[in-house]
């Protein structure tokens, strides 16, 4: 289907791109490690330490709608690659059968 080598690398490119937003550090194999709770209370953190935590996580939260905008416009881009590369097989394809065609009529003539 692919034979072009230009779109197969753009394709391989664009899935890896998507892969990197996709995936984890965590060994889908090892088993899940007990989650270790903090043994301080959240009252006794100090205002500094609060406000890094929010800060932190407002940076997490940005990150991740960025990483979901690149997932999102990644895959419009895929979607519409693979339309143009069936589009260029098909036409391939024709032309194909057009030469396959005009070989036959020059023999039989």
């Amino acid at each position: 289907m692919l034979k072009n080598p230009s779109c197969l690398a753009l394709l391989i490119a664009l899935g890896a791109g998507l892969a990197g937003c996709a995936t984890t550090d965590e060994n889908p194999a090892s088993p899940a490690a007990p989650a270790i709770l903090e043994a301080t209370p959240v009252a006794t953190r100090s205002a500094g330490d609060i406000q890094k935590i929010n800060d932190l996580e407002r940076q997490l939260s940005r990150e991740q709608r960025q990483c979901l905008a690149d997932k999102r416009r990644l895959e419009a881009s895929l979607k519409e690659s693979q339309k143009q590369s069936e589009d260029l097989q098909k036409k391939l394809d024709a032309l194909l059968t057009i030469d396959r065609d005009l070989r036959n009529r020059s023999r039989s003539r």
